[in-house]
């Protein structure tokens, strides 16, 4: 059973096999990139909904996402009994949590996402 816990506040994905730490990666958060595209002068919420205003955080996610997985996830062998569990206060807005859903199943991933609007 694997499992991948991704942060997308604090920009870490912890991976998990048979309950014993693997590894932990760190990227840029979902915010940073945000900063990065938008302004860095705004607070992460306000910049998270001038992104949501402005239409412009489903490109962005998707690109954010497919580079995480391609970059961090080794899908291949995924089964029905592996995890996906994303993490941040993004996910307050369900939208948000169906269209990741979306990517991950486009990427054929066989396995269980779930959302969680909270830190670990």
């Amino acid at each position: 059973m694997k499992v991948y816990n991704i942060n997308f506040d604090c920009g870490r994905i912890t991976y998990f096999e048979y309950n014993s730490l693997v590894q932990v990666y760190r990227f840029y958060s979902f915010y940073d990139i945000c900063e990065i595209v938008f302004s860095a002068s705004l607070p992460a919420d306000d910049i998270l909904s001038k992104v949501i205003v402005k239409e412009k955080i489903i490109p962005i996610l998707d690109c954010y996402v497919q580079m995480l997985l391609d970059t961090f996830i080794v899908s291949m062998d995924f089964t029905e009994n592996d995890f996906l569990y994303f993490r941040g206060k993004l996910f307050s807005y369900k939208f948000i949590s169906c269209e990741v859903e979306k990517i991950v199943k486009n990427k054929n991933f066989n396995c269980k996402c779930y959302f969680f609007e909270s830190d670990e």
